[in-house]
Formats: C-alpha cells, sequence, structure tokens
C-alpha cells in the first residue's frame, strides 16, 4: 500500500482549512455575545469595544490565512485529480 501523500488528501486538508474558518467565525460570534454590555453593569461599552476590535483583528487575520491555505489546496487537489 502506497503511503498517503497530499494528492490524496488535498481535499480533506482544505476543508479541515475551511472548518478551522467556520470555527473561529463562531468563537468570535460567542466571544461578541458573551462582551454584550448588559443593562446592570458589567464591562463598560469602550473597554469592550477595545477587546472586540482587538480579538476581531486576530480573528480576520486566522480566517484570511485559512481560507487562503484552503483555496490553495482546492487548487492543488483538482490539478492533480485529472492525472
Amino acid at each position: 500500500m502506497p503511503a498517503p501523500t497530499m494528492k490524496t488528501h488535498g481535499k480533506l486538508a482544505a476543508l479541515g482549512a475551511m472548518g478551522v474558518s467556520a470555527g473561529c467565525v463562531a468563537i468570535f460570534a460567542f466571544f461578541i455575545w458573551v462582551t454584550a454590555t448588559p443593562p446592570a453593569g458589567g464591562i463598560d461599552f469602550e473597554h469592550g469595544l477595545i477587546s472586540r476590535v482587538s480579538i476581531g483583528v486576530i480573528m480576520t487575520a486566522l480566517i484570511a490565512v485559512h481560507v487562503t491555505f484552503a483555496r490553495q489546496l482546492f487548487a492543488y487537489a483538482k490539478e492533480h485529480e485529472s492525472r
């Protein structure tokens, strides 16, 4: 049995990268929900906004990298499918 290579698992790896992107979106949505200012007190609006923006920048970078990587893997898998 030949050893598995990226040729055989490229599409699966691309789907995994897209799954990580979806997970990052879900985690960020949960973070936004958690840091929402409740009417009875809690974190004030300014600090909540600062935390949302700072985490949002990091999540956006992670999502962009994973989507770009997934697109490259899909293209690689499509190229080697026809061979």
